[in-house]
């Protein structure tokens, strides 16, 4: 019987040695310290010395806010942080020995009154102003039309009191007198005391009426000059110097209203803006006046107003966007006549604003607004303007009513140093501001000798050859975009691919051109390239192109080369002319939406039209993409083709394309509060799906730009979700 006990004692001795300690046992003692919005967790077990710990902070809802690591001190001592948090309710976990303990806690901070008095915006109905939070003075000048205007004063801290003109208002109508007018801002922080004040002055123009032949002496004050219908020849004259080999001067607001045959047309310079000219100039500028239409010949169009502004023979640029409206011709195109040659204004502007403009138009550039009945060209240079009605010509010559007639198609134009597009014997040259240094003469002639032309089995000739050149050497400093008309009736689209080529005379072969696109409707393809050569459009069996990406000479042993080599299989994407694929190269905007529509097979029966796409490459995917609402423009005009796509950006994209619900989770980087808040639901859901990783230093980097590499992962990852 003795034995029996001694037995059992020692079966329940050794049970009790085997039973886990369980966090209740307190063996971290853990301790939460909160001072204001600042948090330290502290505690010590003499068992813990030198050991690892973790801690793990949980909110109300449990989701992870914060995660550390420590060691403890030698006598076994331990303490996390301080950490800032938001108040609310939370739960600290402190682990990595024995079982995790817990200890609940709440940061109740209540917030210090703010001393912030600085204004975060400063707005003026009828100007803009370029606001500078360490700026205090402000001059805006408007035109003598403009008699009340609307000033509107934003505080950075919300709590602040705005006062304008000593009421307690963040937005107030200003009636204006002719000259001078003061307005004082001043913000009263949310501690009662500290102050700032902000000032400015609005200068109402003073009222001239021209006559005939007269020269209005411009000095530093703003002037709204009113040409009557009688009144011709008219023009003001500004003070300039002489810089380097130019001259230049410094204008005030200077507005303009000519009353022509046309209608009211007006030109609006604005404040501050520095005009440029040959040294030849004697501070002239002609007002707007109305010419006959016979004065410019436009090849493909019917001339329906001329206005001239500036002076016929001298070249005028500004350093900000000019406004000319021209009055009823808002269904009309628009270019401008230079050195005797007519160029388009292709351009387009989201928004008839100085700020959007100045923005907007390079240097010595163009773009155009309908604004209700009226078109409004935004320019940086004084030329003749022409508003016209396009017209198709037929192969004889002709215009498109059918009318029969002499003469051949153009095969010759001229593309000023803005860039602009010509369509020569049937090949249409586009041209980007930037792409050229100066003014260039383009001649597109038709080769009627193909016998010499190289000979590929796999390709064969659908359209004519064009041979395109310019009267100046060298390459393109922007890639310009070709396109040409083809024969559908002998292309099955299903088992072939169509592409611009250009003939490479060195080597004698046809190089394909980079950026594709077909138009299989109107029949037409083109590409970008860099210079000019011969031309056409060639046709080759899907099975003769490398499916496997095996042909691309840059990608061996790059950390995506095995996702590359897929999408490129699938046909979403594709390398370059030159077998490269340049995986570290940044993306844009266009290029992505256009593997994303390959890649998910997209389709939308009616596209959303941006006007920065219109005449892009990539209209056609950014416009089934926009109608699927899987992108989104800057404004509900502007799309940004060209801008590199960001990281946020393509999250979000990717998010809207696959169909994936949002996940609701805080992004765990260390940059977290660099993303943007319409982009923070659609990182955080791609992060959780594996489709975007952060970063070896614990970034996730939102603002920064996509590689080409990183653009076919993601996509890759998101097809797979998809299956």
């Amino acid at each position: 019987m003795k034995n029996k006990l001694l037995g059992l004692l020692l079966t329940l001795t050794l049970v009790f040695a085997l039973i886990p300690v369980y966090a209740n046992a307190d063996n971290y003692q853990v301790v939460v310290s909160v001072n204001s919005n600042q948090v330290t967790v502290t505690g010590g077990n003499a068992s813990y010395a030198g050991k690892a710990l973790t801690l793990r902070v949980v909110d109300s809802y449990s989701r992870n806010i914060l995660a550390d690591q420590v060691k403890a001190a030698a006598n076994g001592n331990y303490s996390f942080g301080p950490y800032t948090l938001e108040n609310g309710n939370y739960t600290a976990w402190v682990g990595g020995m024995d079982v995790a303990e817990s200890k609940a806690f709440s940061v109740t901070q209540s917030p210090a009154e703010g001393t912030n008095a600085n204004l975060k915006s400063l707005q003026l109905s009828s100007a803009p102003i370029e606001f500078s939070a360490d700026q205090t003075d402000y001059t805006a000048s408007v035109a003598n039309r403009v008699s009340r205007v609307t000033v509107t004063a934003n505080a950075e801290d919300v709590q602040a009191i705005v006062r304008i003109n000593n009421e307690e208002m963040a937005t107030k109508d200003i009636d204006l007198k002719e000259g001078v007018n003061a307005v004082s801002i001043e913000v009263t922080a949310q501690d009662g005391v500290t102050k700032k004040k902000y000032n400015l002055t609005i200068k109402r123009a003073i009222a001239i009426t021209a006559a005939s032949g007269e020269a209005i002496q411009v000095s530093t004050e703003p002037v709204s000059i009113t040409v009557p219908s009688d009144a011709s020849n008219v023009s003001i004259k500004v003070e300039a110097s002489t810089v380097g080999s130019t001259k230049q001067a410094l204008l005030p607001l200077i507005d303009v209203q000519a009353v022509t045959s046309l209608g009211a047309v007006d030109v609006s310079i604005p404040q501050g803006t520095q005009i440029t000219a040959p040294d030849s100039w004697d501070g002239t500028i002609k007002l707007p006046e109305v010419l006959s239409n016979s004065s410019v010949s436009i090849s493909d169009g019917s001339v329906s107003a001329v206005i001239e502004v500036g002076l016929p023979d001298v070249t005028l640029t500004f350093d900000k966007a000019v406004r000319l409206l021209l009055p009823n011709q808002g269904d009309k195109s628009v270019g401008y006549v230079r050195n005797g040659a007519f160029t388009p204004i292709t351009g387009s502007i989201s928004e008839d604003s100085q700020t959007v403009a100045n923005r907007t138009i390079t240097a010595g550039g163009d773009a155009k607004i309908k604004v209700g009945s009226d078109l409004v060209v935004w320019t940086k240079h004084f030329t003749k303007f022409a508003s016209y009605t396009p017209v198709t010509r037929n192969d004889n010559g002709s215009s498109g009513s059918g009318s029969s007639g002499g003469g051949t198609p153009s095969n010759e134009g001229t593309i000023t140093a803005v860039g602009g597009t010509l369509t020569l014997n049937g090949a249409k040259i586009d041209v980007p501001a930037g792409a050229l240094a100066n003014s260039i003469k383009v001649t597109v002639d038709k080769v009627s000798d193909t016998s010499m032309l190289p000979v590929d089995l796999s390709l064969k000739l659908i359209s004519g050859v064009y041979e395109i050149k310019k009267d100046q050497e060298g390459d393109f400093n922007k890639s310009v975009v070709i396109t040409l008309p083809f024969d559908k009736t002998a292309v099955d689209f299903a088992k072939s691919l169509v592409g611009v080529y250009w003939l490479n005379e060195q080597t004698h072969t046809w190089v394909q051109l980079d950026d594709l696109q077909v138009d299989q409707v109107n029949a037409t393809a083109s590409g970008s390239v860099k210079h000019f050569t011969k031309f056409a459009v060639l046709v080759s069996d899907k099975k003769a192109v490398h499916p496997d990406g095996t042909s691309l000479i840059d990608i061996k042993g790059h950390w995506a080369e095995a996702n590359i080599r897929e999408l490129v299989k699938q046909g979403a994407i594709n390398g370059y002319s030159d077998n490269s694929f340049k995986p570290d190269n940044k993306i844009t905007r266009a290029e992505f939406v256009t593997v994303i529509v390959k890649a998910l097979n997209l389709k939308a029966q009616d596209g959303k039209s941006f006007e920065d796409t219109s005449t892009h490459w990539a209209k056609g995917a950014i416009a089934i993409a926009a109608a699927l609402g899987v992108v989104n423009g800057y404004t509900e005009q502007s799309f940004g083709p060209e801008d590199f796509i960001t990281r946020e950006q393509m999250a979000a994209i990717i998010i809207r394309a696959a169909q994936l619900e949002p996940i609701a989770k805080n992004i765990d980087f260390s940059d977290s509060s660099s993303v943007s808040d319409w982009a923070r639901s659609a990182l955080a859901t791609a992060i959780a799906k594996d489709l975007v990783n952060g970063y070896e230093d614990h970034t996730v980097k939102p603002q920064a730009n996509t590689t080409r590499a990183e653009a076919v992962t993601v996509i890759l990852r998101a097809l797979a979700l998809k299956k």
